[in-house]
């Protein structure tokens, strides 16, 4: 079988690394770089890895050399490549070293080598579920999110699914959803991320958009919305908790505040009022995580963003988008907020999904 056949099948390919920011950014570049190769599957937790690669067929492990005893006796694992500061360690083991403070680029060409000069590379469509003994079926959501790809995202010309797996019950805080591409079916993606969430913990979902279409997305109105949450938060009310749980209303187990009507009212906040809206969410009340699905018009933005403990951007590959991506990263980093790619994980959105949005807005 040729290098290029094998590269267009789908397997697993399970990363997990000590340093968290900087395996997220890894981790977006490969499942952009590989679409349709792997299934990505990220994991914080060393042993929700290990759990998931003992029931799992796994393709591809990429770790850290604190993991390798974990892994070293785990049979099945066709690849392994192990991040590392001294290459000598790992010689003569079957693993493949890689540098850890070296570009991304050059990261991602070792793994790409390496996986061609594997000899065999088993893959599969779907993910195999391995019986337990006595029958007991191995548990998918057991303390980790699983993120579908939906229909939109499937690629084209019938390749498989990518389907990608995070640990996302050890995510709490502020998730951010921003993207300088519009209408490419952002406020779905957070919505449906939202209402997975919602089935851990307690989710609050926010829009912050100037035009946010809330009379589609959200058509049974509650009689407050996120202006009278701000008015609320500036009268230092003592029943701070109790006056949200009365605004909110609920999609697919996901809490709401309806968004701002008036564009030109939600440019009247402050970042910092913001900031401390949300900050006061997460301290005074039930949720565990707040949305942010955000708009450009929105005061404070970067400052915002580097709030996230995790930060999606939606894109489409298409020249105009591609070059709006390019000016926002070189942005954040000329303004001093690269730090902010750091935790950022870029999703990439079929084109059907954004003539989809387009056609539901026209009708």
């Amino acid at each position: 079988m040729s290098d290029e056949k094998r590269i267009n099948m789908s397997g697993n390919f399970v990363v997990c690394d000590v340093q968290e920011e900087y395996i997220e950014h890894l981790f977006g570049i490969l499942s952009e770089q590989l679409p349709g190769a792997y299934q990505f599957y990220l994991f914080h937790d060393s042993e929700k890895m290990m759990e998931f690669i003992e029931q799992t067929d796994t393709d591809v492990l990429l770790t850290c050399e604190e993991y390798r005893e974990k892994i070293r006796y785990v049979p099945g694992i066709r690849k392994k490549f192990i991040f590392t500061e001294n290459r000598k360690k790992h010689r003569n083991t079957g693993d493949i070293p890689i540098f850890r403070y070296q570009p991304a680029g050059k990261i991602l060409s070792e793994i790409k080598n390496g996986i061609r000069e594997s000899a065999q590379i088993n893959v599969t469509a779907e993910i195999p579920v391995r019986k337990r003994p006595e029958g007991k079926s191995y548990p998918q959501k057991k303390g980790r999110e699983r993120i579908r790809a939906e229909p939109e995202q499937i690629r084209a010309r019938g390749r498989p699914q990518r389907n990608i797996m995070r640990d996302e019950t050890q995510v709490r805080g502020i998730i951010g959803i921003y993207s300088p591409v519009h209408r490419i079916g952002k406020t779905r993606f957070a919505m449906r991320m939202g209402q997975k969430i919602a089935e851990k913990m307690p989710v609050l979902y926010l829009n912050l958009e100037g035009y946010s279409g809330g009379n589609h997305y959200f058509p049974e109105k509650t009689t407050q919305n996120l202006g009278d949450l701000i008015y609320c938060m500036k009268q230092e009310r003592t029943d701070y908790g109790l006056k949200i749980s009365s605004m909110t209303g609920q999609a697919g187990g996901m809490d709401y505040i309806l968004p701002m009507e008036n564009e030109s009212d939600l440019r009247t906040i402050r970042g910092n009022e913001w900031l401390r809206l949300f900050e006061d969410i997460l301290e005074k009340c039930i949720y565990e995580v707040l949305i942010l699905d955000l708009g450009d018009c929105i005061d404070g933005l970067y400052e915002i963003l580097r709030s996230c403990v995790r930060v999606y951007t939606p894109y489409i590959r298409e020249s105009a988008a591609m070059a709006k991506m390019e000016q926002y990263e070189q942005n954040l980093i000329a303004t001093g907020y690269g730090d902010v790619l750091s935790r950022t994980v870029k999703k990439q959105m079929q084109m059907r999904a954004r003539e989809e949005e387009r056609d539901e807005y026209m009708r």
